[in-house]
């Protein structure tokens, strides 16, 4: 009861009386920890409770406890085995079957989860969130007839108007809504198409949510093939949201036509304008033909949306415009069209076939399109040029200096781009948008302390700590950018601290999903839920967390390799814990105190250890990078880079079964990756230097080794036979100095200092020659050398300042 509402601390002095007069009762002993570990002492919470499962090893209280806190510290899988073990005990519990099936579902054990879903529906069948969450259970194992079954079975406990779940149940319409909808979607997926149309048709009266009655409808009669009734029914749809690119292609596909098809695309371009001229202010009506259209008919097409952008001062027309520059042809047709209205508007100050005078600020607009155009292409200064034009025109329009200081920062002078940023904020103080790009572009220019000035300037007035508010709230972009800042500083501690604070918040996104387990059946929400769960499938996928995931892992080898060769990183002191403060106090440093219960204090979570301490000073940097290369394996194994990185780790480990596992990945997702030869040349050292290792095993290694990639794979040939990409030049220069000796060395400084060099082409980009100078950096060079190196740099972006 006590720990229901929360009560930690009078649940442990009760405990604690039953104790003084029964000092071993075990199912006592185990309650007491899980109140300990409510209270942040953890380790003497495991120790009670394992004690008082010793005392009672066929307690189900004592298990559950132990679950409970299993769960409560994220560990899913043991608390799991703790819910089996209690169930030996009290088999028909409920409580603790639920949690269990929660538990399952957490863990992707789905027809475990299905098995005891079934035990409860036999112990509780009158209970909704019981069968709906087995009809879901067995959806989620492909078993969509059971599925089926299980709902038709029981829906009459809601649907049932004189049932007392309608008496008890202030959302039953919404309720109803949602289950009938998810139930015609379970038909769907059985394959009955005519069936789920003929429930669909019958539940109408019920349906709450008729955006998604009527989207179901046109889908499953174009699956019918019904094809005049499904364009009728897209047409509607089309009709409310004229923007919905799901909608157009659905009306389309009724039509028998598919854009991807050549042979259609005459056919489609009809029945697009036809649209546009029932709805001429769609904009996705107006880009779609853009996509599939050649030759007059893109002109045609891009002409249109191009004057209807420029004369609303549309800012976002080259955003839109830019996945159409993947194709050369059309990226420059589209250049070739504005610059024609430039000179136009120039001369007439109208466009062609205009009777009327156009506003200055469309000029101004054509002008904004071109410096990006020319900023797309490399041509910088160009670019600058334009945009002090369009800035001339209209020196307030915010837009204007923030595509500036995008230039600049293509073009590599990094503190231009801050400053010009920072100067269009000033232009508007209230604009959150600006002031973010500004605090993201300082970071870019190392400026840690001035981004945080800015940062906490749209934090809640309220908030005691305005830092620590940036975390709680997972502003991930600016925890990612301030750990790139920090490990271009040299300081890898803070770093580390920042990567772990971005990976930390997926991993919350993660283990939120548990409480959507039983929220989500209880509310009905049985289609949302299932997205919920496919998004969280792919939760560890998202760019920020790879890209945070693996500079968390170089900066654990750079840690690693420091101290190998003498040379560690400092380890940091660890501030002292500071006094605890009252519910009503508040720190010097503006920290506050959390609610631990109902009536009862905690410290505020606040940061101990700012500096990035625990993981400087980790016993194993190589075990902690270990963690994240396992989860990347998982979420984004079809990656190149993945394998690239997860090598780096497993060969400092002398894993080397491993870190060929990663060297045959990397070649059957990409036989010709720049750093697979310098990955096969190393890997063969390692073991010939490594003599501790099983002659026999080191033989089957070379086997393998010797099969896939030759007797003597070269680093020096494979650079040469791919003599002008810059890639090669740097994974071979890469892999020569981990090799190490002076004369590898020397070889990969050569390699470097000639990044620039005009024999590389367009590989020359701005992140290539930073990595370079990079290299350089860390193989050290005089500074005749480092000048030398960025004087041929800038003859490649003449406008940089990063080298």
């Amino acid at each position: 009861k006590l720990y229901e509402v929360k009560q930690f601390k009078k649940g442990l002095k009760t405990c604690d009386q039953i104790l003084k007069k029964v000092a071993n009762h075990g199912e006592t002993l185990a309650v007491k920890g899980m109140f300990l570990a409510h209270l942040d002492r953890k380790e003497e919470a495991y120790e009670m409770i394992k004690r008082g499962i010793d005392i009672s090893p066929a307690s189900s209280i004592s298990w559950h406890v132990y679950g409970i806190v299993c769960r409560f510290d994220e560990n899913y899988a043991e608390a799991a085995k703790c819910y089996e073990e209690a169930l030996k005990a009290d088999s028909e519990n409920a409580t603790i079957l639920r949690e269990l099936a929660q538990l399952y579902t957490q863990l992707r054990q789905y027809q475990k989860a299905v098995d005891v879903r079934t035990r409860i529906l036999k112990i509780n069948p009158d209970t909704p969130q019981y069968w709906l969450g087995l009809a879901v259970a067995h959806q989620l194992t492909g078993r969509n007839d059971l599925a089926l079954k299980v709902i038709s079975t029981h829906e009459h406990i809601v649907l049932d108007e004189s049932s007392p779940f309608k008496a008890n149940n202030s959302n039953y319409r919404c309720d109803v809504s949602e289950l009938l909808m998810y139930k015609n979607w379970v038909m769907e997926l059985t394959g009955d198409y005519q069936m789920a149309l003929d429930n669909l048709k019958e539940i109408r009266p019920r349906i709450t949510d008729i955006t998604a009655w009527k989207e179901q409808k046109a889908k499953l009669l174009l699956k019918l093939d019904r094809k005049e009734a499904a364009a009728s029914a897209y047409q509607e749809l089309i009709e409310r949201n004229p923007d919905s690119n799901t909608y157009i292609s659905g009306y389309l596909s009724c039509n028998g036509l598919d854009i991807g098809r050549a042979e259609d695309r005459d056919a489609v371009l009809e029945i697009v304008r036809g649209l546009q001229q029932q709805f001429p202010t769609s904009s996705a009506l107006k880009f779609l033909p853009l996509t599939f259209c050649d030759g007059d008919d893109f002109v045609k097409e891009a002409d249109k949306l191009a004057k209807y952008a420029l004369r609303k001062g549309i800012p976002s027309l080259f955003t839109s415009m830019k996945t159409l520059y993947e194709d050369k042809t059309k990226g420059e047709t589209l250049g070739r069209l504005v610059e024609g209205y430039a000179s136009q508007l120039r001369d007439t100050r109208r466009f062609d076939n205009s009777s009327e005078d156009e506003p200055s600020s469309v000029s101004t607009w054509c002008t904004f399109y071109l410096a990006q155009h020319a900023d797309y292409y490399g041509n910088h200064e160009r670019a600058l040029q334009l945009m002090e034009t369009a800035i001339g025109a209209s020196p307030d329009t915010v837009d204007l200096y923030m595509v500036k200081a995008r230039i600049l920062k293509h073009a590599g002078d990094v503190s231009g781009a801050r400053d010009v940023m920072d100067f269009g904020r000033q232009k508007d103080l209230n604009d959150r948008f600006i002031n973010t790009k500004t605090v993201k572009y300082m970071l870019h220019n190392n400026e840690v302390d001035e981004a945080e000035k800015n940062m906490v300037l749209f934090v809640r007035d309220d908030a005691s700590h305005k830092v620590q508010e940036i975390v709680e709230t997972q502003t991930i972009w600016y925890m990612r950018e301030r750990g790139h800042a920090f490990r271009r500083l040299g300081d890898i501690g803070r770093a580390l601290k920042h990567f772990h604070q971005v990976l930390d918040s997926f991993r919350t996104f993660h283990n939120d999903q548990y409480d959507f387990h039983t929220y989500s059946i209880r509310k009905f929400t049985a289609r949302a839920y299932v997205d919920i769960l496919e998004w969280e499938d792919r939760v560890f996928e998202h760019p920020m967390y790879v890209d945070s995931a693996v500079s968390a892992i170089e900066c654990y080898v750079e840690l690693h390799d420091r101290k190998a060769a003498g040379a560690p990183f400092e380890p940091i002191a660890v501030d002292e814990p500071k006094k605890p403060l009252t519910r009503n106090g508040t720190s010097k440093s503006g920290q506050h105190n959390l609610s631990a219960g109902v009536g009862e204090t905690k410290p505020a979570a606040v940061d101990a250890d700012p500096n990035g301490a625990a993981f400087v000073n980790a016993a194993s940097h190589l075990d902690s990078a270990l963690a994240f290369v396992e989860v990347l394996e998982k979420s984004v194994g079809s990656q190149a880079g993945t394998h690239v990185t997860a090598f780096e780790v497993h060969l400092r480990m002398k894993k080397y079964f491993l870190a060929l596992k990663s060297i045959n990945q990397l070649r059957a997702i990409e036989a010709d990756h720049p750093a697979l030869v310098p990955m096969v040349v190393r890997i063969s050292a390692a073991l010939d230097a490594d003599a501790s290792f099983a002659a026999p095993m080191k033989a089957a290694l070379k086997a393998q080794l010797v099969k896939a990639f030759g007797e003597a794979p070269s680093i020096a040939a494979t650079v040469a036979d791919h003599d002008a990409l810059l890639p090669f030049a740097l994974a071979g220069a890469r892999g020569l100095v981990r090799l190490g000796g002076k004369e590898k060395v020397a070889q990969a400084k050569q390699m470097a200092m000639q990044a620039a060099a005009e024999r590389f082409g367009d590989s020359r980009t701005l992140e290539n020659l930073v990595a370079a100078r990079d290299l350089l950096a860390g193989i050290g060079v005089s500074e005749s050398e480092r000048s030398a190196f960025a004087a041929e740099a800038r003859k490649v972006f003449p406008l940089a300042t990063c080298f």
